[in-house]
C-alpha cells in the first residue's frame, strides 16, 4: 500500500546558489543537466533536447536551475527542472539527476518553485524509473504524493483473424457497448466517475482534478480516433469506458483507458471488451499495443497477461496538486 508521509516543509535554496528561472545563456548547459539525467551525455545532446523542446513546442520559460558554483564552469546551473505543460491542465516534470541527499534537497526547491511557476495546471506529476531514489526523495521533498508503481505492458499488434470479438450476444442482459459519437462528453465523463469508485488503479488520483481534465489528456494521447473509443451502458446508464488511440511517433497504439463501473465487474466483461478493441486494430501498421497498470491491480494485470501482453518497465509515479 501507498504510504502517505507528513507533508514535509517548503525547501528553502542554499546560501551559494539561487534558485530561478534558466537564462537563455545557460539553456545549453542545464539541457545537457537533463539529458544526462536519462543516460545521454555530452553537451550535444543537451543541444540536441533543446531542439526537439522547439519541435515540440515546449515553453522554455518553464526551465528552472538553481544556479551556483559549478565545477570547472564558474557560475551555471546545477540540479535542474523542465516543467512541460499539457492538456487537461496537467504538467509533467523532468529532472537532474541528484548524487547525494543534500543534492536532493536542493533539486526539491527547484521543483517547488517550477510548480509554483505553472499557470492554467491543477496537477503537475512525474514518472520516475525505479532506481531513481535520488529524484524520488527530491519530488517527496517538494510535497509530491507517491501513488505506486505502474507497469508498463505490450503485446503485438494483432494479426487479422488473431483475435475474435465475441459480437452482442457477449454482451450481459441491458450491456450495451457502441463507439463514441459527437456529443457523448457528458455520458463520457459520467462512466469515467463511475469506474473510479473502488478502484485499484491508482485510486490516490481519484478527485484531484475534474474529470473533465482527465477527459481531455485521454483525448490528447496520440492521435485520437472516435473509432477506436467506446463506451459502455447498461439500462441506459453510462458505466465503462475503453479507450485506444494510436501514437505514430512511436509506432504503437495505446490502451489509454479501460474501465467498467462495480456493477459489471466479475462478469468477464473486461476481457471481452478488451478482445473487441484487439479485433479493431488486427493489421495495423504499429508495431504493439501498450498499457500502463498500476501493479496493485491485480486484476488487470491478469487480464493484460491473458491477452498476451507482457511487463517491459516500470515507472514510479509521484503527483502533486496545484492549487488555484
Amino acid at each position: 500500500m501507498t504510504t502517505i508521509l507528513p507533508k514535509p516543509t517548503t525547501p528553502v535554496p542554499g546560501p551559494d546558489y539561487r534558485v530561478g528561472r534558466v537564462p537563455a545563456a545557460m539553456r545549453v548547459p542545464a539541457a545537457t543537466r537533463l539529458a544526462q539525467a536519462s543516460g545521454a551525455g555530452g553537451i550535444e545532446a543537451g543541444r540536441r533536447l533543446l531542439a526537439s523542446a522547439e519541435v515540440h513546442g515546449i515553453d522554455l520559460s518553464d526551465l528552472w536551475a538553481s544556479i551556483g558554483p559549478v565545477p570547472k564552469m564558474g557560475l551555471g546551473p546545477r540540479q535542474v527542472c523542465l516543467a512541460v505543460s499539457g492538456h487537461g491542465r496537467a504538467a509533467m516534470l523532468f529532472t537532474s539527476a541528484p548524487r547525494s541527499p543534500d543534492e536532493s534537497a536542493e533539486l526539491a526547491q527547484v521543483i517547488d518553485a517550477a510548480c509554483s511557476g505553472l499557470s492554467g495546471v491543477r496537477i503537475a506529476q512525474a514518472l520516475l524509473e525505479p532506481h531513481e531514489s535520488g529524484a524520488e526523495s527530491a519530488f517527496w521533498l517538494a510535497s509530491f504524493l507517491r501513488i505506486g508503481r505502474l507497469s508498463y505492458m505490450r503485446r503485438p499488434v494483432p494479426r487479422p483473424g488473431e483475435v475474435c470479438e465475441s459480437g452482442e450476444a457477449a454482451w450481459p442482459a441491458g450491456v450495451n457497448v457502441r463507439n463514441v459519437r459527437k456529443g457523448d462528453d457528458e455520458a463520457l465523463r459520467t462512466a469515467l466517475d463511475r469506474t473510479y469508485e473502488n478502484t485499484l488503479d491508482c485510486p490516490e488520483l481519484c478527485g484531484l482534478r475534474d474529470t473533465r481534465d482527465v477527459l481531455d489528456s485521454h483525448r490528447a494521447t496520440g492521435r485520437f480516433d472516435p473509432n477506436l473509443w467506446w463506451i459502455v451502458h447498461r439500462f441506459e446508464q453510462p458505466e465503462g469506458a475503453m479507450l485506444l488511440n494510436p501514437c505514430p511517433e512511436q509506432g504503437t497504439i495505446e490502451l489509454v483507458y479501460l474501465g467498467l463501473s462495480p456493477a459489471l465487474r466479475r462478469c468477464g466483461l473486461g476481457a471481452r471488451l478488451l478482445a473487441l478493441g484487439l479485433s479493431r486494430i488486427a493489421g495495423r501498421n504499429e508495431r504493439h499495443v501498450t498499457c500502463a497498470v498500476d501493479e496493485r491491480n491485480e486484476p488487470a494485470r491478469r487480464l493484460y497477461r491473458r491477452a498476451g501482453f507482457s511487463e517491459f518497465a516500470i515507472r514510479i509515479a509521484m503527483v502533486r496538486r496545484i492549487p488555484g
